[in-house]
């Protein structure tokens, strides 16, 4: 039993996710920018024969001399050969999902010809790869009117030409190849590749841009506009000076953003900054005034401070305007928002009060119109679907399954009622907050979410439509133990004291989890990422054929010379992490456990393997690699992990944080907090961020600071109740 435990344990780690969230691009652009020097980690070379592609590694090289939106073009060399072929793929890479094109769409590309000796015939060819097919390829001169050197031209192909395109089929690839041979060299750059729908706005950009502030953090310059209500405004383009003369244009950002973070070389220096708005068809505004900002050197504090706020920014501006709810990403036809993911958000929003990056009454007025659009949204037995749509109220229910998610709806009423905690002024708004977030925490019917054949074992979903279906139950030291806890302490509908035994130290193993921690309409280029660490595997038979199967968490091991209560879990930190986000593990004061100490173990383990493996740094902070399931087996560094490991090992984390600023800031930090991933390996980073990982980052450096989000939790009434039902009162 103890090696099966450990066998699910170690796959479950191979597969771990995470939910993810934005980009700081639109879902339909395949390539705007590379993110880091040097080359484009998500393009794909190959040729034979004769002919021949200039890369690195495999990649295209990108110029960042020469571009049409700044501050890089892809570079394309080659040489067409009559004894050869050639091929570049642009992967589509958007880890959320995919874009999906219409019939009327235009794939359009700006194209930059240096080699003069290039005819159209030389020109490569172009085809789009969806998941199971390839379009037919079209040649690149049809659809240039005036073949032209040294200068941007526009290319537009209706995406009607493509053959065999299977409309709402997700994009993966964009693939160039090679047309007609020549045995010569040829030279072009490529730029800003997006799809666009039919009829965008065509109104003319006739007032200036307004740059409303420019404020200096360390080697980060916060910039943030007023964006007016012009649907004709594609993105803000931005320009910085040393001297308030030579302005250089250093980057865009898309109007879903408020600001930026710009990071500069210097300290001590003044930069001088202006912007503009660029329209469908890149055409410019007038420029906004010029504002001047001098750089300084943070402190330790300061650095902290600017990391935090940064992440607790990802929630303020990434959510559904009709619902308040978190928004995973952005679709045409509907506003899907994550339950799940906005009671992180609520955590994170709480956080940015205390520490002033959020003005009070704007945090509550977005969590008043959760709880209201909640309120009034579909629920059974009070438990929510993991997703709905955020304009109608209705589920979004993922594989056609209408179910209803427990652990979603954990999350979500744990955060509510720890804001109902911390917003407790007596005026109007705040007491009838209150008063809708004890309403919904009352509505849940805990004692009817129980496992077939179980008094105190939660199931981890509900079915309205296959009843007779079971589902995983929920158990282990993870986010489960957020829910039992909820569940023990309802007002109305409590489940036995019981749970805390029976439910949290055992877990499932009968069946494959649904439960994604990732959202689960998220792909990964390469392969979709899997699912929870509760896995497939169902070796035993229960003499109660209708019960689930179910083993202890104690599973002693002994690893890096640390002892490990639970077995090795391969998983990632982050489900370790999650039930403490508002639990003080100071509080469970279990015979049995002692939660700090298993915690701190884990963490030191997951180091010590890290450096030893070697994640592409020669730094030890540097640390906290997810694997990604691919041919090559490379590592990325999820920058939560680390970091976020403050709330129980304070220097560690510390040092985290500012190893992975200090080293990659320039690339991977932005104004949302840290991309999703890092790859040292390979010279990539993540176009996208996760929202657990912004949330942890948020919480968890919080809680080791301050207690903020542990002390309202172990206030809230009934879970003070609770545990001192369960371990005695609080001496």
């Amino acid at each position: 039993m103890k090696q099966l435990y450990l066998y699910v344990l170690v796959l479950a780690g191979i597969i771990a996710t995470l939910e993810k969230g934005y980009a700081d691009t639109y879902p339909e652009v395949v390539f705007d920018n590379s993110l880091v020097k040097g080359t484009y980690a998500k393009s794909k070379v190959s040729y034979q024969g004769r002919s021949w592609v200039e890369n690195l590694n495999h990649h295209l090289l990108v110029s960042d001399t020469l571009f049409f939106t700044p501050g890089n073009a892809l570079s394309l060399q080659y040489k067409s050969a009559v004894e050869g072929d050639w091929q570049v793929d642009l992967q589509y890479s958007r880890q959320k999902l995919n874009y999906q094109v219409e019939r009327s769409d235009h794939l359009v590309l700006k194209l930059y010809i240096k080699s003069e000796n290039t005819k159209d015939n030389n020109l490569p060819k172009i085809s789009i790869q969806q998941k199971h097919s390839e379009t037919d390829q079209l040649e690149l001169a049809s659809y240039i009117k005036n073949l032209d050197y040294n200068k941007w031209i526009d290319v537009r192909i209706p995406v009607a030409d493509f053959k065999n395109l299977h409309v709402k089929e997700t994009i993966t690839t964009l693939r160039f190849t090679q047309n007609g041979a020549d045995d010569e060299m040829h030279y072009l750059f490529i730029d800003q590749v997006e799809f666009l729908s039919k009829g965008v706005p065509q109104v003319k950009l006739s007032s200036p841009a307004i740059l409303s502030s420019a404020i200096a953090y360390d080697k980060q310059v916060h910039l943030k506009w007023q964006l007016p209500l012009t649907p004709s405004i594609r993105y803000i383009k931005i320009y910085r000076s040393e001297d308030n003369k030579d302005f250089r244009a250093i980057g865009i950002r898309p109007t879903s953003m408020q600001g930026c973070l710009d990071y500069v070389s210097d300290l001590d220096k003044t930069y001088y900054y202006k912007i503009a708005w660029i329209d469908y068809n890149y055409e410019e505004s007038p420029f906004s005034e010029v504002t001047e900002v001098k750089t300084k050197k943070l402190n330790e504090t300061e650095l902290l401070d600017l990391v935090q706020g940064a992440h607790v920014n990802y929630f303020a501006e990434n959510f559904d305007i009709n619902s308040g709810m978190y928004l995973p990403f952005r679709m045409k036809e509907r506003a899907v928002v994550s339950v799940k993911e906005s009671g992180n958000a609520i955590l994170s929003l709480i956080v940015g009060v205390e520490k002033e990056r959020i003005n009070r009454s704007l945090a509550v007025g977005r969590i008043s119109r959760m709880v209201f659009f909640l309120s009034k949204a579909q629920n059974h037995l009070g438990i929510f679907p993991a997703y709905f749509d955020g304009r109608t109220g209705l589920p979004e229910h993922r594989n056609n399954e209408a179910t209803y998610d427990v652990l979603a709806t954990s999350s979500m009423i744990e955060a509510l009622l720890v804001a109902r905690q911390y917003f407790s002024k007596e005026d109007d708004t705040e007491v009838d907050l209150r008063k809708r977030i004890t309403a919904l925490w009352g509505n849940i019917k805990w004692n009817q979410l129980l496992a077939e054949g179980y008094s105190d074992v939660l199931a981890e979903k509900i079915s309205v439509a296959d009843t007779s279906h079971r589902y995983p139950t929920l158990g282990g030291i993870n986010e489960s133990m957020n829910a039992y806890l909820l569940a023990m302490s309802s007002p109305k509908y409590a489940i036995p004291l019981s749970a805390y035994e029976n439910g949290i130290k055992n877990i499932d193993l009968a069946y494959s989890s649904d439960y994604n921690k990732m959202d689960s309409l998220a792909k990964d280029t390469i392969l979709a990422l899997m699912r929870s660490f509760r896995l497939a595997i169902d070796p035993l038979r229960n003499s109660q054929e209708n019960m689930a199967n179910r083993v202890s968490v104690f599973q002693d091991t002994v690893l890096y010379g640390e002892h490990l209560l639970f077995g090795f879990s391969g998983s990632t930190l982050l489900d370790l992490y999650k039930p403490f986000f508002t639990i003080d593990p100071k509080l469970l004061r279990d015979r049995n456990i002692n939660y700090e100490e298993a915690i701190r173990n884990y963490i030191k383990v997951r180091k010590r393997r890290d450096n030893e493996i070697g994640v592409g740094s020669t730094n030890s902070d540097v640390w906290g690699f997810y694997q990604r399931m691919d041919s090559i087996g490379s590592y990325r560094i999820n920058p939560a992990i680390a970091p976020a490991s403050m709330f129980i090992l304070n220097e560690e984390g510390r040092k985290a944080v500012l190893a992975l600023y200090d080293n990659y800031g320039e690339n991977f930090f932005t104004e949302y907090g840290f991309r999703a991933w890092l790859d040292l390996r390979n010279n990539d980073v993540s176009d996208e961020y996760f929202a657990t990982n912004q949330a942890a980052i948020t919480v968890c450096i919080e809680n080791a600071r301050s207690g903020l989000i542990w002390d309202l939790y172990k206030e809230i009434p009934e879970i003070k109740a609770l545990l001192a039902k369960l371990f005695g009162e609080d001496k």
